[in-house]
């Protein structure tokens, strides 16, 4: 059976790689195609892939024929999809998986956002089995506990240690942007890859490892050759992982196939290939906003609201140059001082606590200026 797909996010990394997971595999079919502004390559994807509906959310002008924007254009974009991939950057992913939600449409989700502030809403949902995980990690441990017949002990993310790695611990506050921009193994996004040098989205996958997988205990061991995507501790003390070069058409192929696979051989890598693979405890201290962002999703509520937001504000401003690396943690720090928590109960609770975050990081990103 042919599985129409929508691609939410189509010009960003995961975007493009999942459009040649679509056009590779004869299961596959595009439905739709939604990018944020990016309308020169969504035009050339349009004219490639073909999809029966094409919309922007920010065009900048007018559209040109064909292509949708404005109200409505998430659910336009959804409606008649069998598969969602939800790559949107940021928290404005958590509108998309909510409609998948409501619609019962599986979601392969990449938008860790949507768990992030919002894994209270999709709780019920992923307990369903709604939800397929997109990140090369929480891919890897999904694999992992499939048909497992008992408790595990422990789940370990693996953590290449971003471009900050390196970095002596004495230049890290004022390093620039091309130095934070030049992550050692993943070729991401601009926002993901700061987040990956300041460890603020490893937190994440902290919190979303929470939601999706539920009690089992975490760790994170850091991994500069990211050949290992996470572990799996079994009950009787053995270990699983998924292993292989870093390619996120993986665990892309996975998730838009799933549960029905039949998979293309992505990568013909061996073990000779790999080299030395070393493991290292992760140092709280070179990363500081690692503890912020995990304390936050302990917490609950609206915290993990609050770090989001105030993260996204400080990694925008640090891109811009208006404020240093260094400066991020601040001020997530000095967000999550001021926040008051509330319980999350719908999207209105956690946009109300998204904006007034914003603000608060806005405010003290003008101050640092």
């Amino acid at each position: 059976m042919i599985r129409k797909v929508a691609v939410l996010g189509s010009t960003g990394s995961i975007g493009t790689r999942a459009l040649e997971i679509i056009e590779a595999c004869p299961d596959l079919e595009l439905h739709s195609l939604l990018c944020n502004s990016n309308i020169d390559l969504l035009m050339k994807q349009k004219k490639l892939y073909a999809p029966s509906v094409t919309a922007i959310a920010s065009p900048g002008g007018v559209c040109p024929d064909g292509v949708i924007t404005g109200q409505g254009i998430l659910e336009k974009v959804i409606d008649g999809a069998d598969t969602v991939l939800n790559a949107i950057v940021g928290s404005a992913g958590l509108r998309a998986s909510l409609i998948c939600r409501d619609l019962g449409i599986t979601l392969a989700l990449a938008n860790k956002e949507s768990l992030v502030v919002g894994g209270e809403l999709l709780r019920a949902y992923i307990t369903a089995g709604g939800v397929i995980p997109v990140d090369s990690e929480h891919s890897t441990i999904f694999r992992c506990l499939h048909r497992e017949p008992r408790p595990v002990r422990s789940i370990t993310l693996t953590a290449s240690g971003g471009s900050a790695r390196d970095i002596p611990a004495w230049k890290l506050q004022t390093a620039g942007v091309d130095e934070i921009l030049n992550h050692p193994t993943w070729a991401m996004g601009a926002r993901i890859t700061v987040d990956s040098a300041t460890m603020v989205n490893k937190a994440f996958e902290v919190i979303e490892a929470r939601w999706l997988f539920g009690e089992i205990k975490i760790d994170v061991v850091v991994h500069p050759q990211s050949i290992v995507h996470s572990f799996v501790r079994l009950e009787d003390g053995s270990w699983k992982a998924l292993m292989g070069k870093p390619d996120m058409k993986v665990p892309l192929q996975y998730a838009l196939q799933y549960p029905d696979r039949i998979l293309e051989v992505i990568s013909d890598d061996c073990p000779l290939d790999w080299g030395t693979l070393e493991f290292s405890e992760l140092d709280r201290q070179r990363y500081p906003a690692f503890n912020l962002v995990v304390r936050a999703g302990q917490d609950g509520k609206s915290w993990p609201v609050a770090a989001n937001a105030a993260d996204e504000v400080a990694v925008a401003a640090f891109l811009a140059g208006k404020i240093r690396f260094g400066n991020i943690t601040a001020v997530i720090e000095e967000v999550l001082a001021g926040h008051k928590a509330c319980e999350i109960s719908d999207l209105e609770t956690v946009m109300k606590a998204d904006r007034e975050s914003r603000f608060e990081a806005e405010r003290i990103v003008r101050r640092l200026c």
